[in-house]
């Protein structure tokens, strides 16, 4: 009998001080709103992918070069991104998660969570800079 393995994302929130300031500049700014969302996600998944790639365990190093970044959706309201392995590098969820006969290793869920003020304020601090240029 196949064994499938699975791991629900975990969502990391971010509460920007002044939230009400920036909807209302975001507003403003329209359809760039997406764009703005999209790289200050973008930005607060570098700090995670690079800690991912940190605590990655290496026995060949494949898995580890084959960690990147991709976006998912976009609103104006919202935007993710999620650190992903390559195809060839099936093996990462088990690496992550275990087997019956291997113990877990993980690396992704504690780069984020160990890193949730790192990634906060990177997050915050692209949306600064896109509504700074607004004003």
């Amino acid at each position: 009998m196949a064994r499938s393995y699975t791991a629900r994302a975990k969502k990391l929130k971010v509460e920007v001080e002044g939230a009400e300031e920036v909807i209302k500049l975001l507003e403003e700014i329209g359809q760039k709103a997406e764009e703005v969302l999209a790289r200050a996600a973008e930005a607060g998944g570098r700090v995670a992918l690079s800690e991912a790639r940190r605590r990655c365990p290496v026995k060949t190093g494949r898995l580890r070069a084959s960690l990147t970044l991709t976006q998912g959706k976009k609103t104006p309201t919202k935007a993710n991104v999620r650190i992903e392995h390559g195809k060839k590098e099936y093996y990462g969820k088990f690496v992550e998660l275990g087997t019956k006969k291997q113990p877990a290793k993980p690396f992704l869920r504690p780069a984020v969570d160990e890193n949730k003020k790192q990634i906060s304020e990177a997050v915050t601090e692209e949306i600064g800079r896109a509504v700074g240029r607004v004003r």
